[in-house]
C-alpha cells in the first residue's frame, strides 16, 4: 500500500488549495451550489466514469476498476457548513459572514476528492465500482441522507457496503489516528417542539390567568427526571431544553410559552422510553397547571451501527497502508445522518472518527475558533482509498 501514500503525498499541496477554497466559501445545508460545482469540476478533471446529481446540491460519482465487474463500495463525505461566525483569523477564513466550516466538512470533502483522484490513478488494481457520495445538508435536520436514499443513491449500481469518517479536534501528535468502535457508535437525536398554552392576564391579578411561564418552568424541572428515573442506568441518554421563550411584557401574566428540547439516545429502547415519558409528563403538567401543552416530535438522526466485520476491514486496511487505527472504549455522543445509509437499506456500514489536530486553542466542533491541522488530509485520503481497495479485493 506504499504506492497510495506516495501518490497522496504528491497531490497534497493541490488538496490543501482545494480545502482552503472550500473553507473560504462555506454554504449551509441545501445551498451548497458553489461547493457542488467545485466538486463536479474536480471530478471531471480527474476523469471519473460517471457523475450524477440526485439532489440539487448533491454530487455522486462512479469509478470503475479495470479488473472487470465486481462489488460496489460507497465512500461518503458531507459538504455543508454551519451558521457560525468564524473567529480563527486564518488567511483563508470564511468570506461569507455568519457561515463557517466549523465541523470540518471542508476537510471531509477534500479527503473524498483526494481518494477519488487516487482511485482513478489506481483503476488497474481493483475490480468493481467505487461510488463517491458528496452529501448536502448533514448538519441541518432532516439532513441529506434520507433524501439521497429515497432518490436511489444506494442503487444503480447497488451498494454492498458504505464507509464514512469525521474529523475531531485532538492534540497535534495524534493527527491521523482513526478511532474504531464496533456496534452502536453515534447517538440518535430527536427534537421536541413544546408549546404551552395558558391564559394571559394582568400581572396584578394572577388568579384570573393561567401562567404559561410558571407551567413551563415546572415542566423543565420535571423533564430532568426522564433520564435519571426512567432510563435504565445501564443505558444512557441526554435530554436538554435548549431554548425557552414566553411573555410579552413584565406586567402581563404570560399566556404562551415555547421551548425546544433535544434528546440524544444510545438504544432504541431508551429512545422509545424517553419519547413516551416526555409526552406523558407534558400531558400531566398541563393538567396540573390548567394549561394545554402541545408536543411536536421532530424525528432526527438514527443510531449509527458499525458492522463489526466492516470495522475489522477498516482496521486491516488503514494499518496495512501505514496508517494508525485504534479501537476506542466509548462511542461518540454526537449524532450523524450517515446512519440512514445503512439503516434504511440494510447495507453494512462503518463510520469512524479521525484525529485532526488543533490550533492554539483546543475547542470543540461547531466552535467559531476551531482550527484543524491540514496534515490530517494525508491519512484521511490514504485511509479511504485503502478501505475501498481492501473491500473490493477481498
Amino acid at each position: 500500500m506504499s504506492d497510495i501514500r506516495t501518490f497522496v503525498d504528491g497531490i497534497f499541496d493541490e488538496l490543501v488549495a482545494i480545502r482552503r477554497d472550500i473553507h473560504a466559501h462555506p454554504e449551509t445545508g441545501m445551498r451548497e451550489t458553489r461547493t457542488a460545482a467545485l466538486i463536479r469540476s474536480e471530478l471531471e478533471k480527474m476523469g471519473v466514469d460517471e457523475i450524477q446529481q440526485p439532489l440539487p446540491t448533491a454530487v455522486v460519482a462512479l469509478i470503475h476498476g479495470k479488473k472487470g465487474a465486481g462489488k460496489c463500495v460507497a465512500l461518503r463525505a458531507d459538504i455543508d457548513a454551519l451558521p457560525v461566525h468564524e473567529e480563527t483569523g486564518l488567511s483563508f477564513a470564511s468570506v461569507n459572514e455568519g457561515v463557517m466550516h466549523a465541523c470540518g466538512h471542508d476537510l471531509h470533502t477534500t479527503m473524498l476528492l483526494g481518494a477519488a483522484r487516487t482511485l482513478c490513478h489506481m483503476r488497474d488494481q481493483f475490480a468493481g465500482t467505487v461510488k463517491l457520495i458528496f452529501e448536502p445538508s448533514e448538519d441541518l435536520m432532516p439532513g441529506g441522507a434520507r433524501a439521497l436514499v429515497a432518490a436511489g443513491v444506494m442503487e444503480s449500481p447497488h451498494v454492498d457496503a458504505i464507509f464514512g469518517q469525521h474529523v475531531c479536534p485532538s492534540e497535534n501528535d495524534s493527527v491521523g489516528r482513526m478511532q474504531l468502535y464496533k456496534g452502536y457508535f453515534t447517538s440518535a437525536v430527536d427534537l421536541f417542539h413544546i408549546a404551552v398554552h395558558g391564559k394571559s392576564g394582568h400581572g396584578a391579578a394572577p388568579h384570573t390567568a393561567r401562567d404559561a411561564i410558571a407551567c413551563a418552568g415546572y415542566l423543565i424541572t420535571v423533564l430532568q427526571t426522564v433520564v435519571s428515573r426512567r432510563i435504565d442506568p445501564m443505558d444512557t441518554a441526554v435530554l436538554t431544553v435548549g431554548t425557552m421563550s414566553g411573555g410579552d411584557a413584565v406586567n402581563i401574566t404570560a399566556g404562551e410559552a415555547r421551548m425546544v428540547a433535544v434528546l440524544r439516545s444510545f438504544s432504541d429502547t431508551g429512545r422509545d422510553t424517553a419519547i413516551a415519558e416526555v409526552q406523558r409528563i407534558c400531558k400531566g403538567i398541563g393538567i396540573a397547571f390548567d394549561c394545554n401543552i402541545e408536543v411536536e416530535l421532530e424525528e432526527g438522526y438514527a443510531l449509527q451501527y458499525n458492522d463489526p466485520a466492516m470495522i475489522e476491514l477498516v482496521d486491516k486496511a488503514v494499518n496495512g497502508a501505514g496508517g494508525k487505527a485504534e479501537y476506542i472504549e466509548k462511542p461518540f455522543s454526537g449524532s450523524e445522518d450517515f446512519s440512514f445509509f445503512g439503516k434504511l437499506t440494510g447495507t453494512p456500514s462503518a463510520f469512524m472518527m479521525i484525529d485532526a489536530g488543533r490550533g492554539d486553542e483546543l475547542v470543540s466542533l461547531h466552535n467559531g475558533k476551531i482550527v484543524f491541522n491540514e496534515e490530517v488530509i494525508k491519512p484521511g485520503v490514504t485511509g479511504l482509498t485503502a478501505i475501498a481497495l481492501e473491500y473490493l479485493n477481498q
